[in-house]
């Protein structure tokens, strides 16, 4: 189920206007790290200014670098009444953030001066403190700051998390065996440690035996495990740690 993370949904009495090169954005901030996978936004419509599109960047003052997730949506079935109605925009996979602020850009490439799409806005002196508004009339390649008002945005997403896996291990000899693991997915920072850790009893911890293979990225990994006691069974598990903690793959035997 998703989780509203950041947000400014109070308050609009005024719009930015959106079509052709003329885009509209309003950074954010990230308090806590998650993969955001949709935007809600409060807007309306003037007559049909075709397909819209909201996405994710990084920010730097203004919106900065590519887009990090985006989403599509019929801007002509948006409602034309002008205070607005919220909409929510998917933006496919999505995209992890850490604590940090972004921006959330939206255009309507098809649209004109007479077919256009309206950002909610609160025009009162910036009063939300987490990110700054900005427009473009150039379709992004250059940002001016968006004058005294916030636009109504909602951010909602998914905990990002640091997933694991162990498979099974191979080479197993006497006193040792290679361990097998898969760095799913990273989380919201890099890896700093990963590898392989074993006791004789179930669920061994870093505390444990382990191997430190250092630094790692997503993919699959091994570990040459060592000092271990002939006819003796064991118990392994894959790790990997970063910002967020360490995360442990399943127990095998």
């Amino acid at each position: 189920m998703a989780t509203l993370y950041a947000k400014w949904n109070t308050g609009d009495n005024s719009q930015g206007e959106i079509y052709g090169a003329t885009w509209w954005a309003q950074g954010f901030a990230v308090t806590t790290a998650h993969k955001i996978t949709a935007v809600k936004l409060k807007l309306y419509r003037v007559n049909s200014p075709g397909t819209i599109t909201v996405s994710i960047t990084d920010v730097n003052g203004k919106p900065t670098g590519s887009d990090l997730a985006s989403g599509t949506y019929d801007g002509n079935i948006i409602t034309t009444a002008t205070g607005g109605e919220w909409y929510t925009i998917g933006l496919g996979d999505g995209t992890d953030l850490s604590v940090a602020t972004y921006a959330i850009v939206v255009r309507a490439p098809d649209g004109t001066v007479s077919q256009y799409l309206n950002w909610r806005l609160q025009a009162d002196g910036n009063p939300y403190t987490g990110g700054n508004p900005s427009q473009s009339t150039n379709s992004g390649s250059s940002w001016s700051a968006g004058g005294a008002n916030d636009a109504m945005f909602e951010d909602w997403g998914i905990p990002s998390t640091l997933v694991v896996t162990t498979e099974a291990a191979t080479q197993i000899a006497q006193t040792t065996a290679t361990g097998n693991g898969t760095i799913v997915n990273t989380g919201t920072s890099a890896v700093t440690e990963h590898g392989h850790c074993w006791a004789t009893t179930i669920n061994p911890t870093t505390a444990d035996s382990k191997t430190t293979n250092g630094a790692g990225s997503a993919g699959v990994f091994t570990s040459s495990i060592t000092g271990l006691l002939a006819s003796t069974k064991y118990f392994v598990r894959a790790y990997a740690t970063n910002t967020q903690g360490t995360s442990y793959g399943q127990n095998i035997s």
